[in-house]
């Protein structure tokens, strides 16, 4: 089963066992009271209020198993959505470096006295437009020029699709050992 799914089915099943749970205790209470209410028939209602105490703690028992699947799905949800949003990062951070070396490289160039693609020319005054100026400065008292091709892959350009972390994390398999799914009230309240 799919953690994504997963959540969903264990979180109904914990409402489910809560509702009941609830529904139990107001009945305790009605007991507790007719117990009071009615000291002839007290051990009767009394009686009626110890087993709904047992059956109450049962479900509250089961509720908490759910609970606490429910908390180890969402652990294991962050923990591949981190997974994947560190490796996205990790490539955006060394497409940067590699960009920002190409920029150094062609501000080398252009101080060479090279001659460098136009687009080079204009992503290194987008980057740092002193940096720009000073590789135009140097370039002037260069002697030699050559041309030079441009450093980018034009097709490149084209932005990588990001997965988005949530939704990968949902489509993985939910951790073994949880409470059983189709466990019904009857189940647990003899």
């Amino acid at each position: 089963m799919k953690i994504s799914e997963a959540k969903s089915v264990y979180y109904k099943q914990y409402q489910k066992f809560s509702f009941a749970a609830s529904d139990l205790e107001k009945q305790k209470e009605e007991a507790e009271k007719n117990a009071r209410l009615y000291p002839n028939e007290a051990d009767k209602y009394n009686e009626k209020a110890a087993t709904l105490q047992i059956s109450h703690d049962a479900l509250n028992r089961q509720k908490e198993e759910y609970m606490k699947y429910n908390e180890k799905l969402a652990e294991a949800e962050c923990a591949y959505a981190n997974m994947i949003s560190s490796k996205e990062n990790a490539e955006a951070m060394e497409e940067a470096a590699v960009d920002e070396l190409k920029i150094m490289e062609t501000a080398r160039r252009i101080m060479k006295g090279d001659i460098v693609p136009p687009q080079d020319e204009e992503r290194l005054m987008k980057y740092n437009f002193k940096l720009y100026m000073a590789a135009k400065n140097m370039a002037v008292m260069a002697k030699e020029h050559e041309k030079d091709d441009s450093l980018w892959d034009e097709e490149k350009e084209t932005d990588t699709e990001r997965t988005d972390p949530m939704e990968f994390a949902g489509e993985q398999e939910a951790p073994e050992g949880g409470p059983s799914p189709d466990l019904e009230i009857s189940d647990v309240v003899s």
